[in-house]
């Protein structure tokens, strides 16, 4: 009888760390997912894939100041330093500039039914680089 009560006590402990390690596991796979980042880039366009029905976030490192854009398929909202994207209609493509302080970025947008972005990180590629003097 005590050997059986210890074997259940061992299963319900594996069970339970075992519980415990796969929330450890989908936990770090969501900030991956969480923490993409783009770079801004004015010269060669980063796709931004926005699914339809869903927001994607462009967080910047400081607030954009000015944002062209040319394609009423997608919707636009600033709020302090993220852009806020919406799909308006399935299969939209479209391109958009947005200034910052003294850089812009330019990006591809496409609407798509899923497999899109949900929070990219904006990083300016200059940021990597420093300035050494001799």
């Amino acid at each position: 009888m005590m050997k059986l009560a210890l074997i259940g006590l061992s299963l319900v402990t594996l069970l339970g760390i075992d519980q415990v390690r796969s929330k450890e596991v989908r936990r770090s796979i969501k900030t991956e997912v969480a923490e993409k980042s783009i770079l801004c880039d004015d010269k060669n366009p980063k796709t931004v894939r926005i699914t339809y029905g869903r927001v994607t976030v462009l967080n910047f490192p400081f607030r954009p100041k000015d944002i062209v854009k040319v394609n009423p398929a997608f919707e636009f909202k600033q709020i302090k330093n993220d852009l806020v994207l919406t799909a308006l209609r399935i299969g939209a493509n479209s391109n958009v500039v947005i200034y910052l302080e003294e850089r812009r970025c330019l990006f591809n947008l496409k609407s798509v039914m899923e497999g899109g972005d949900d929070l990219l990180i904006v990083k300016d590629p200059k940021d990597s680089q420093y300035e050494v003097r001799f």
